[in-house]
C-alpha cells in the first residue's frame, strides 16, 4: 500500500511522530517572511531568514521570474514558500536544520533563469525550486540535474516536466497538462453535456499547445465533438479571424476552451462577449491569476470554467482554512491566487523527503519521493518512478468564475487521461 504523508497546517508536533512511525517522513506545517528587495541574476540572492542552528543551514535555491509575466505565475508561489519556510523553522526545521530560502529573479528569460540557477548552487543550494512553466523551468531543472541535486517545479504542467527530458532528479508538483485537461473536458462534455465544443490555442509555448491537444483528445474519447480548432499567437491581442470562423460554423459550439496566458486570457473573454458568444468558456491554471479577475470584470467574467491546482477560498477544507489564517498573518491579506498553495507544497514536500531520506543526497531524496501519496493543499500527488518519467498522479480543481470572482466546483481525477 502507498504510504501516505498528509501535510497539515498547524499541527506539526503531534503529527510528526505519528508520520514518523508509519513511513519515515515528516509533517511540515510553515510560515515566511519577504526577503527584502527583489535580487536579480546579477545580485545578492535575497535569503529567508533561516532562524536558530543557522550555522548550518539546508539551503533551498529559487530561480524563478519575479519580473516580467511570468512573475504573475511565479511570484505566489514563491509567497508560499517563503511561509513554509519560516513555519517549518519554527517548528524545528529538519533533520535539526533549519531551512534557507535563497531567490534569484530569473527575468523571464531562459537564459538568465539558467545563469540563476547556476549561481544559486555554487552558493550552496541543495534543491532547487523552478519556475512554474517548462520553457523557463526546464534551464532550471538541467542546472539541477548536473549538479547532482533534486528540482521541483512549483507548478509547470508539460508533460516534458520530469525525468525523461530533464533527469531522474527532476519533478514537477503540478499536474500535467493531460490531466488539466481531460478534468476539463470531464466536466465540460460528461458533468454538463456540452456535446460540442471548439478551441482556440496559443501555439507560442509547449504548456499552451499541448493543453489544448490534450482536451480535444479527451473531450472526443469521451463521445463529445470538436467542431473547430483555431490558434492564436500570444501578443496578438486580438482575435477577429478566430472570431469570424467561429461565427461561420452552423451551430455555435456549447463550449470553448482557450488556451493561452495572460494578458491574452481576458482579451479573448472580452473580444468573444464582445461579439455576442455567451458560450461557456474554459480555461487552464494559467487563467487563474489575479490580472484575469479584474481584467475581465463582473460582465464578461460569468460563465467561465478553470481547470487549476486548487482554490484558496472557502469549502474546500480545514487544511485550507488554516493556511489561509496563517497567510493572512503573515502577509496581511489572503491569497491572491491558487498558485501560491504551489510553492507552499514544493516546500513541504522537500522538507518531509529530507527528514524520510536522512539527507540531502540527490539520489537518495529523488527516491523519497518516488511511490509517496502526498495530500497537499493543490489535492493528493503520487509520483512514478524515474523510468515511468516521474508521471504526477494528481486530481484537478474545477473553478467557475461569478461575477468577475472564482468559486470553488469540485475536484476532478479524470477517468481518463490522454497518453503522452
Amino acid at each position: 500500500m502507498t504510504p501516505r504523508m498528509p501535510l497539515r497546517l498547524l499541527t506539526f508536533l503531534s503529527l510528526l511522530a505519528l508520520v514518523l512511525a508509519a513511513c519515515g517522513g515528516t509533517e511540515a506545517a510553515v510560515t515566511a517572511t519577504a526577503p527584502a528587495g527583489g535580487a536579480g541574476s546579477g545580485a545578492a540572492p535575497a535569503p529567508s531568514s533561516p532562524g536558530a542552528g543557522a550555522e548550518n543551514p539546508i539551503i533551498i535555491g529559487a530561480a524563478v521570474p519575479r519580473t516580467g509575466w511570468m512573475a504573475a505565475y511565479d511570484t505566489p508561489p514563491l509567497m508560499g514558500a517563503r511561509l513554509a519556510v519560516k513555519q517549518i523553522n519554527e517548528a524545528g526545521g529538519v533533520l535539526g536544520r533549519p531551512l534557507q530560502l535563497i531567490e534569484l529573479d530569473g527575468k523571464t528569460d531562459q537564459a538568465t533563469v539558467g545563469n540563476a540557477a547556476i549561481q544559486l548552487i555554487e552558493q550552496g543550494a541543495e534543491v532547487m525550486i523552478a519556475p512554474c512553466d517548462f520553457d523557463f523551468g526546464a534551464p532550471v531543472g538541467r542546472a539541477a540535474q548536473e549538479a547532482g541535486i533534486v528540482g521541483l517545479s512549483t507548478c509547470a504542467s508539460s508533460p516534458l516536466y520530469g525525468s525523461e527530458a530533464l533527469g531522474d532528479l527532476q519533478f514537477t508538483v503540478s499536474m500535467w497538462n493531460q490531466t488539466m485537461s481531460a478534468a476539463a473536458a470531464q466536466f465540460a462534455c460528461k458533468d454538463m453535456g456540452w456535446t460540442t465544443g471548439a478551441t482556440i490555442v496559443d501555439t507560442t509555448t509547449e504548456y499552451t499547445q499541448s493543453l489544448g491537444e490534450y482536451f480535444v483528445d479527451a473531450f472526443q474519447e469521451m463521445g463529445c465533438t470538436i467542431v473547430n480548432e483555431d490558434t492564436y499567437l500570444q501578443g496578438d491581442m486580438q482575435i477577429d479571424a478566430q472570431i469570424q470562423r467561429l461565427q461561420g460554423l452552423p451551430e455555435p459550439p456549447q463550449v470553448i476552451l482557450l488556451s493561452t496566458n495572460m494578458p491574452d486570457y481576458a482579451m479573448m473573454v472580452r473580444e468573444l462577449r464582445a461579439a455576442g458568444f455567451d458560450t461557456p468558456l474554459m480555461g487552464g491554471d494559467a487563467m487563474d491569476t489575479v490580472e484575469f479577475y479584474p481584467a475581465v470584470g463582473p460582465d464578461a467574467g460569468n460563465n467561465i470554467f478553470i481547470s487549476t491546482h486548487s482554490f484558496v477560498g472557502p469549502g474546500v477544507g480545514p487544511a485550507m482554512d488554516e493556511f489561509l489564517e496563517l497567510y493572512e498573518a503573515e502577509y496581511g491579506g489572503p491569497p491572491e491566487t491558487a498558485f501560491a498553495v504551489m510553492g507552499w507544497d514544493t516546500v513541504n514536500i522537500i522538507a518531509q523527503s529530507i527528514e524520510r531520506a536522512g539527507s540531502t543526497d540527490g539520489p537518495a531524496l529523488a527516491q523519497a519521493m518516488e511511490g509517496v501519496t502526498f495530500d497537499l493543499l493543490s489535492g493528493s500527488l503520487t509520483w512514478s518512478d524515474a523510468a515511468s518519467g516521474h508521471a504526477p498522479d494528481k486530481e484537478a480543481f474545477i473553478l467557475e468564475v461569478k461575477n468577475g470572482e472564482p468559486t470553488f466546483v469540485k475536484k476532478i481525477k479524470p477517468e481518463y487521461v490522454p497518453p503522452t
